[in-house]
């Protein structure tokens, strides 16, 4: 007789999509704040990059002071500079988006709370500046426009992205295929629609081990929902 389960191959899982909503950057901010004097190893294998460009992105956000670098023997650790945090500013249209994912983090952060008690923030610290690098990815970018204006052709929508029709016809395909975006044919035009529970449920919110907090997902949701009413 044979038991249960036994010859009965197990679904596979989808492999993690390639692309995703936030850059590099970020999601390795977000991972500092929740596991604060992590090594480069540890930050490295949290996330799923390479030791060698999570510590590219380190250094870059170590130079915009946005982190702080411990020596922890013979290891730098990393801790977030919430003063610095305070005044970050994308430079772009998706300013409101990157606030909100800002105060998210400082939200979910005791650290973040004991920083405000302890120090008061300088001038300096508090006032907007642009960053060298980029919060958010094109596919962002593409739901934003969708948000905006569903009618928009794949022109209009690559001019607002600021890519070619040929990769914003990508990002498009990409999006429809995890459910977030959805086209309908309206006569010789497609108009796209969003499914905002699709996006907070999409499967690249998670790592390699790691999962972006559920208040930041639901930021860049309501984020996306608030361009939409516009």
């Amino acid at each position: 007789m044979t038991s249960p389960g036994i010859g009965v191959p197990r679904p596979v899982q989808p492999a993690r999509p390639t692309w995703t909503f936030l850059t590099n950057h970020p999601v390795i901010l977000m991972f500092v704040v929740q596991h604060p004097e992590s090594t480069v190893r540890v930050i490295s294998q949290g996330v799923g990059l390479t030791e060698r460009a999570a510590l590219a992105i380190l250094r870059d956000l170590d130079d915009e002071g946005l982190v702080d670098r411990h020596r922890n023997g013979r290891n730098n650790t990393y801790v977030v500079n919430y003063s610095r945090l305070r005044g970050l500013a994308s430079g772009t249209e998706m300013d409101p988006a990157v606030f909100a994912v800002v105060g998210a983090l400082i939200s979910i952060s005791p650290e973040a709370r004991k920083t405000a008690r302890d120090h008061q923030p300088t001038a300096h610290d508090k006032r907007p500046r642009e960053t060298v690098f980029e919060f958010f990815t094109n596919h962002t970018q593409m739901l934003a426009a969708i948000a905006r204006d569903s009618s928009a052709t794949v022109r209009d929508l690559a001019a607002r992205v600021r890519v070619t029709e040929r990769a914003a016809m990508s990002i498009l395909s990409q999006l429809e295929a995890e459910g977030i975006v959805q086209r309908h044919r309206e006569g010789r035009r497609n108009r796209y629609t969003i499914d905002l529970e699709a996006f907070r449920s999409f499967r690249g919110w998670q790592y390699n081990g790691w999962a972006v907090p559920k208040p930041l997902v639901n930021v860049a949701v309501e984020a996306v929902r608030a361009i939409g009413r516009l």
